[in-house]
């Protein structure tokens, strides 16, 4: 089989400080979701549209513990929204979102963003009311998840086996051994199996060590440039493996602070993420865009055959340095 790219978005509201400063509430969906500022819809309007344009479908993670962040039944309206537009919706969990909710409450509830961090019963609680959650907003149980921050373990993989959802992507060779929370040890790319849950990694490659560079990089439109993205993608499937790329919902814009406020358009990543579409839509053939549905078929009638391999390295030091000074002068809000 010919290995794809899977296009994903992580859907989320930023908890906006307000963990630590009780006159903050997280963002809302308006802002960190639909990205709506003015007659400007910056979020994952704009991200379907540029995915239609090019005939490509994405796998939208979509995050559903809203309501204990204050915003009660907005999320379904969301995923109503993806699925009109022929995207695929699968389940993201932030913990923290959850939690946020139990403490306004006045229960307890631990201070961390990593679900691997949990114990498992409380692990299995969460993702099985998250994918209840997503089952009556969508029609449909869903058959992946991601973590939030990626804080997945192997542990949190037989939960997701317990639970009957039978692929994950949490784990990015980039972050593991701390945010992620796998092992550090053998990184990969590509897709294996732990048990009967199959693990599709977020893609990367090592960089040159320079200064002001980190010694890897995620297959992230706003962290990497175009002609990245396109080569790891076409060194991956070179080797026989599949690539995954990742968005969040607010990627496509910048906030004038951690409220999100002011947003407008950031031109730098929406570039970027242009060019892959049409790269991606011009080589179908070659490069087939794929989502976790049917990737979820395909495992479950044998004809999936998971294949890893070790990152290799981006040797273009003068191109890495051109994106840094890039990314440096796109962080000004004002440019």
């Amino acid at each position: 089989m010919t290995p794809g790219v899977y296009l994903t978005v992580d859907v989320e509201c930023s908890m906006g400080g307000a963990w630590g400063d009780p006159s903050r509430h997280p963002v809302p969906p308006s802002r960190a979701i639909w990205g709506q500022f003015g007659g400007q819809k910056l979020g994952i309007p704009m991200i379907v549209e540029i995915l239609r344009q090019h005939g490509l479908a994405g796998t939208f993670f979509v995050e559903p513990f809203v309501d204990e962040q204050g915003y009660p039944g907005q999320m379904q309206g969301v995923c109503e929204y993806l699925l009109d537009a022929g995207q695929d919706v699968q389940l993201h969990i932030h913990p923290n979102h959850l939690h946020y909710g139990r403490k306004q409450a006045g229960q307890d509830a631990p201070f961390t963003d990593a679900i691997a961090d949990l114990p498992p019963e409380a692990q299995r609680e969460m993702i099985a009311e998250g994918a209840s959650r997503l089952a009556r907003w969508t029609g449909r149980r869903p058959v992946a998840f991601r973590a939030g921050n990626m804080g997945a373990s192997e542990q949190t993989l037989e939960c997701l086996s317990a639970v009957g959802i039978p692929i994950d992507s949490s784990y990015c060779f980039v972050f593991a051994g701390g945010q992620c929370r796998f092992p550090a040890a053998e990184p990969y790319n590509g897709s294996k199996l732990y048990g009967d849950v199959l693990e599709l990694a977020l893609s990367g490659m090592h960089q040159l060590r320079l200064p002001g560079l980190r010694p890897a990089k995620v297959l992230d439109p706003v962290g990497v440039s175009f002609g990245e993205c396109r080569e790891i993608i076409r060194r991956l499937h070179a080797r026989g493996v599949d690539a995954a790329a990742i968005l969040h919902s607010f990627s496509l814009m910048k906030v004038r602070n951690v409220q999100y406020e002011g947003g407008r358009p950031n031109r730098l990543v929406t570039g970027r993420f242009r060019r892959l579409c049409r790269w991606l839509g011009d080589s179908a053939d070659i490069h087939p865009t794929r989502t976790f549905s049917w990737l979820a078929e395909e495992l479950a009638a044998g004809r999936y055959e998971p294949k890893a391999a070790a990152p290799g390295r981006l040797n273009r030091p003068v191109r890495a340095v051109a994106r840094k000074l890039m990314q440096v002068g796109n962080s000004i809000y004002w440019t």
